[in-house]
């Protein structure tokens, strides 16, 4: 590469990662980074370009692709299930074969949050019993659990296969507290 298209490839770099997220005490650190494409291909060891403040709509989008919930009725509101192939886009593992706990995560707030419309989440708390592999169907579940006026406590599962044709197994176990805001 020669060091006119250096120079221009790092004030692009520095366009597009100076924009990170606020918050943090901590000044953001830039990193030369290889770019191909739209996206970054490498950075030096122990520096990650962070996401931007305010996920697109797109990004979303693409992070719940394929998530198609039915609902039933349930003595204390709605209960939910999906079940969801992931695309080769939302496969983010942190380590090779298992998905990310923070997407794992996301996808159970959603459901969750989807049992109890309109409400926001005041506490989730997961257990990780088993990895998930990013290339297995992936079922979730919601339900409420108890109702006390404008709290609702739910639970949720992601369950994977077994071992076993047919079977599910629980991986990740999920409790929740959402708030309905007051009208």
């Amino acid at each position: 590469m020669q060091p006119k298209m250096i120079a221009e490839t790092t004030r692009t770099m520095t366009q597009v990662l100076s924009p990170m997220v606020r918050g943090y005490r901590q000044q953001t650190q830039l990193c030369h980074a290889s770019v191909v494409g739209s996206g970054v291909k490498e950075t030096h060891h122990g520096c990650l370009p962070a996401a931007p403040v305010a996920p697109t709509q797109e990004l979303l989008n693409t992070l719940l692709h394929g998530y198609r919930p039915t609902f039933r009725r349930h003595p204390l509101g709605w209960e939910a299930d999906a079940l969801l192939e992931l695309g080769a886009r939302q496969q983010m593992c942190y380590y090779d074969g298992k998905l990310f706990g923070g997407y794992l995560t996301l996808l159970l707030d959603r459901i969750l949050a989807d049992c109890c419309q309109p409400a926001v989440t005041a506490y989730l708390h997961t257990s990780f019993v088993h990895s998930v592999p990013p290339d297995v169907p992936i079922r979730l579940r919601a339900w409420p659990e108890k109702v006390d006026r404008r709290k609702i406590y739910l639970v949720g599962s992601i369950q994977i296969p077994g071992s076993t044709a047919g079977e599910m197994v629980e991986a990740i176990r999920a409790h929740a507290l959402f708030v309905r805001p007051r009208h």
